[in-house]
């Protein structure tokens, strides 16, 4: 392959990866001081090339202050000729804050003296963002179990291997003993009859609905609901459970993680349930769902090649013309309208 054959697919690439805005690059001449950015850089950093110059030293003046001690400083790039893997934040010019991280390598001559500098800036705000907001709605889940002892886990197979931090700590028993005897935070007379019910549910992979009272760490009696709902993957093959255990006095909403687990137990008799409920015929779910009347059809036949999304699809438009999906003790899906 030629050399300018291959400099065209490299520039074709590059424009392509650049398209998404999450990565530019860098380069620096040292012998003639020439900087070159890519129309990718400048978006990153929220400059315009007709009205900014490319140079390094402009980068660092965007560089957040705290992080600044982060970066490689031009004397410390011309001095070792050495770059590291760096993290940072820029402000651009219109204030808003961004984390890139960079990546990049010198060209040293056969005397070690640095002759280029290179480098990629890769826009990682977003996933900065998704830490922030996993690392929050772990706060919030722990703030919700300190006040109300309630809280959701999965739990991957059963019987059980393992429990879930919040469940060791509401009981305040040893994982061993809980390993021995699962139902060892249960009532004694209450035991034998949620352990068979439950373990009956569990082997058929229905939805298990209890309300044993628990001997609770600080030695209270409480009555508690404790729903697990079987896990599927995209495959169709068992995956696990999804658990909500609660006061029994509090009410409301299912979690979005059991909810989305309960949606994988609708089948075709229940969006015609509902569909009679609203008096619809199956054109006007497909409507309301945003589906092709070919795929509802296939969905309430319970044809294979139905995708999962166009369930979802089809629950939530009933749900969103009053029919509610609710779990019976014994594992029921039960349909209502209010």
């Amino acid at each position: 392959m030629s050399a300018a054959v291959s400099s065209l697919i490299s520039d074709d690439v590059l424009r392509l990866v650049e398209g998404f805005g999450l990565t530019g690059t860098w380069s620096w001449s040292f012998t003639t001081d020439e900087h070159v950015w890519s129309p990718g850089l400048f978006r990153i950093l929220g400059l315009e090339p007709s009205t900014a110059r490319a140079e390094y030293g402009l980068l660092l003046a965007l560089v957040h202050p705290e992080d600044r001690d982060k970066v490689t400083s031009t004397s410390e790039l011309l001095q070792t000729g050495q770059m590291t893997q760096q993290t940072f934040r820029i402000i651009r010019p219109d204030g808003t804050l961004r984390t890139v991280m960079s990546r990049g390598e010198v060209i040293v001559a056969p005397s070690g003296r640095p002759l280029q500098a290179m480098g990629v800036l890769i826009d990682v705000s977003d996933r900065e963002m998704l830490a922030r907001a996993q690392a929050a709605e772990r706060r919030r889940k722990r703030t919700l179990f300190e006040q109300t002892g309630a809280f959701t886990s999965v739990t991957p197979v059963y019987p059980y291997i393992d429990f879930s931090p919040e469940w060791l700590e509401l009981v305040g028993l040893p994982r061993q003993e809980l390993l021995e005897e699962p139902t060892l935070p249960v009532l004694k007379e209450e035991r034998t009859r949620w352990r068979d019910h439950g373990r009956e549910l569990y082997l058929a992979r229905k939805v298990v609905h209890t309300r044993p009272r628990l001997i609770l760490a600080n030695g209270e009696i409480k009555p508690y609901r404790m729903v697990m709902v079987p896990m599927r993957n995209t495959a169709g093959d068992a995956d696990g459970w999804v658990n909500y255990i609660a006061p029994l006095h509090l009410t409301g909403m299912a979690p979005n993680a059991m909810r989305q687990s309960l949606e994988q137990l609708v089948r075709g008799m229940h969006l015609r349930a509902g569909r009679a409920l609203l008096g619809w015929s199956m054109q006007q779910l497909a409507e309301a769902a945003g589906l092709s009347f070919s795929t509802v059809r296939r969905l309430e036949d319970e044809d294979e090649s139905a995708s999962r999304r166009a369930c979802q699809a089809a629950v939530r438009a009933l749900r969103s013309h009053g029919i509610v999906f609710s779990f019976m003790d014994d594992g029921t899906l039960a349909l209502g309208k209010t």
